[in-house]
């Protein structure tokens, strides 16, 4: 892969809207950072979080960041600017416990997803597209649509703007957003049943940095602003319908 994802269940909602700092082509890399996120995009509840990050590729087969957590998969150059691939990985959850909101509601359970992507590079410019299919029944998947621009590039920094922006089949976005008639009934907050159908679920602007300390460090932060769209912002259980969201990590190249 061309790049880092320190994404994302507050990871998988918010910082899977926005492209991973940028690491040059054929970088391997293991590091920390720390996220700043909501509990869940559209919660006014906000938490600390681990991000892990891992930037591995050997061949076809590449380990990397995937909704927070590390996925690994098989990729295909189709031409000197575009690429494409399978994945595997997992996907995180959110306990009724996590917030105020969601208490007395099911738990969404930590699971497995698969998926694959296509990605365009010329330059500066980045065009990705990539499907995420929960392995779990009845958890549903998204299409991720994410475009960037490095507007800064040279040995030592880049600094690259984007935009992003999520699809969510009726399945997942009922799983997120939807309240049963018994989740209803078991809400400590007393919310309504409502249905959530399939429709963009999210947009975002983001800003990825990078900084190279030396040969074997680099410093890597995320900062931006999502909003939820759809039966997404219409949902009881979105109490704020912008959020912002930032991390900061460090790693080293191997």
């Amino acid at each position: 892969m061309k790049a880092i994802t320190m994404t994302r269940g507050a990871v998988a909602m918010t910082l899977a809207a926005a492209a991973g700092p940028a690491i040059a082509e054929g970088t391997n890399l293991i590091g920390i950072g720390v996220g700043v996120v909501p509990i869940y995009a559209g919660s006014d509840e906000y938490r600390a979080v681990p991000t892990p990050l891992i930037n591995y590729r050997s061949g076809h087969f590449f380990i990397t960041p995937r909704a927070g957590l590390p996925a690994m998969g098989l990729s295909y150059e189709f031409a000197p600017d575009l690429e494409g691939g399978v994945f595997v990985g997992l996907g995180l959850g959110r306990d009724s416990d996590d917030s105020d909101r969601t208490r007395g509601l099911d738990d969404i359970d930590f699971h497995g997803a698969y998926g694959a992507f296509l990605e365009w590079t010329p330059g500066r410019y980045s065009l990705g597209a990539a499907y995420r299919q929960a392995a779990k029944s009845g958890y549903g998947g998204t299409l991720e649509i994410r475009t960037s621009y490095a507007v800064v590039q040279t040995e030592q920094q880049q600094l690259r703007l984007g935009v992003s922006t999520q699809w969510a089949n009726s399945s997942d976005m009922q799983t997120w957003y939807g309240v049963s008639t018994s989740d209803a009934a078991r809400s400590r907050e007393h919310l309504s049943p409502y249905s959530a159908s399939s429709g963009f679920k999210n947009a975002a602007l983001f800003a990825n940095w990078t900084y190279q300390l030396n040969k074997d460090w680099t410093v890597m932060s995320t900062l931006g602003v999502s909003t939820v769209l759809g039966d997404a912002r219409d949902s009881p259980l979105t109490e704020r319908k912008t959020n912002v969201f930032g991390s900061l990590g460090i790693g080293y190249r191997f």
